[in-house]
């Protein structure tokens, strides 16, 4: 074997044919290598590992569960040998070679037309280690050096409004403290919600109009991670882009917001707020009330207010505490006369499937946890969309959660509003049963 260096080359494989012959432990490494650039994988073996049934389970690769045939490598761009038969592998390299394939030979390095970088990947960039096959344990310590180098950050992606930067804020202190050898910076950007004022959410598409430029850098990699007010989540997210972790939740209750110096809430002019939840719990309080729609950051709605256009606001206490404005709050409204929207005063923290995110265990808080899947279960079988006057508010009280919820049924305008305890082990089955009662006692 010659001693020179191999020469690094970056090739498209997002429409390569690849076979692998065999199932083990060193084709899987090899298949989980090659996946994340998409070629078309074909693994041949009599037996295989687990983690290549679950790719195959996932649509991921094609298996076929039997002994090699030279017709599996006909039309192959590149073929990975990988069995523990010297005269097979032998056999299958001449068929590759006369094919024109490029082959690799797991167990013999004269027998590979290229060797297996050890890959770093951070999109859009692609980094390959290679040791020209002499020291495997040098080029491993290599490319742990480099990934350090290059996953030294972690990227907050966040919406730009003050309150936005503020709670990302929040989980960047966090990880200062738990991750001391990473730099943590913030990405910020106008959402499509933020720039459309005009118009109330259900109007122009709900919620997800505030997730979909940050989905997209985390997709793209531009962050690491994203951080949100639960409570203006959709109640899907995407499978590859889960929640990770849910803050401890700050105060959940809905307060009134009057002008600066005034200390009565003047009727005749309208209290602004967007959100059809509220005003459907507020009209029994205020019946000679007028609502009118209030748009834009919490800030830029204090200003409307101060300007004289509202006679008052109703907002989150958990926003107005959070940017320090608490002095501003006039009345609270306790969840039993006010549900708050599900997730209220929780922050969600969103990032990719499948890394590793244990360094959020301190930030994840246990109630907050449950409180958040109990909330959102009930939302989620009701269909409760972003705009949908839908509520639930679950507080844990000893070894159970005390839920509230309020259904709306469209049909005929009417809501309902109940209660139900369940176990703290599975706060989603309880979300579930409370919205099944009142759809039933809606009907009935």
């Amino acid at each position: 074997m010659k001693n020179n260096a191999f020469f690094p080359l970056f090739v498209d494989i997002s429409e390569k044919k690849i076979v692998v012959i065999g199932g083990g432990a060193i084709a899987t490494r090899r298949v989980k290598t090659l996946l994340p650039f998409a070629p078309q994988i074909v693994v041949v073996a009599p037996e295989v590992t687990g983690e290549l049934e679950e790719l195959e389970n996932e649509k991921k690769l094609t298996i076929f569960h039997r002994e090699y045939q030279r017709e599996d490598i006909y039309d192959a761009w590149m073929v990975l040998v990988a069995t523990n038969d010297p005269k097979l592998n032998d056999g299958i390299y001449s068929v590759a070679k006369c094919l024109g394939a490029l082959v690799n030979v797991a167990s013999n390095q004269e027998k590979c037309d290229f060797h297996f970088p050890g890959v770093i990947r951070k999109d859009p960039y692609v980094i390959g280690i290679n040791g020209s096959g002499k020291d495997h344990k040098g080029t491993a310590e290599l490319r742990k050096q480099i990934e350090a180098v290059v996953n030294h950050t972690i990227c907050i992606g966040s919406r730009e409004s003050r309150l936005a930067v503020i709670q990302s804020e929040m989980l960047m202190d966090y990880l200062k403290k738990e991750c001391p050898q990473k730099e943590i910076r913030l990405l910020t950007m106008k959402t499509t919600g933020d720039k459309i004022l005009d118009r109330t959410l259900d109007k122009v598409g709900g919620k997800g109009l505030f997730v979909k430029e940050l989905d997209k850098a985390l997709i793209d990699r531009r962050s690491d991670l994203s951080v949100h007010s639960l409570k203006d989540m959709p109640m899907e997210v995407p499978e590859e882009l889960p929640i990770v972790a849910f803050s401890k939740r700050e105060d959940p209750r809905d307060v009134l917001v009057l002008p600066e110096g005034a200390d009565t809430l003047d009727l005749t002019k309208p209290i602004g707020c967007s959100s059809q939840r509220r005003i459907l719990q507020l009209q029994k309080m205020y019946p000679e009330a007028m609502f009118q729609s209030v748009r834009g950051n919490v800030l830029t709605r204090l200003k409307k207010l101060d300007d004289g256009e509202y006679g008052g606001l109703i907002l989150a206490a958990a926003g107005l505490k959070r940017l320090g404005l608490k002095n501003r709050i006039s009345r609270y409204y306790e969840p039993d006369e006010v549900i708050p929207a599900a997730g209220q005063g929780i922050l969600a923290v969103q990032g990719r499937q499948g890394e590793d995110y244990s360094y959020l265990e301190h930030f994840s808080d246990r109630e907050g946890t449950i409180a958040a899947l109990c909330e959102r279960a009930f939302v989620r079988y009701l269909d409760g969309g972003c705009s949908s006057p839908v509520a639930a508010h679950a507080v844990i009280e000893g070894d159970e959660i005390f839920l509230r919820g309020l259904y709306y049924q469209e049909s005929t305008g009417k809501h309902t509003i109940g209660t139900m305890r369940g176990s703290l082990e599975d706060p989603e089955t309880l979300g579930v049963a409370l919205a099944k009662k009142l759809i039933r006692e809606a009907e009935g």
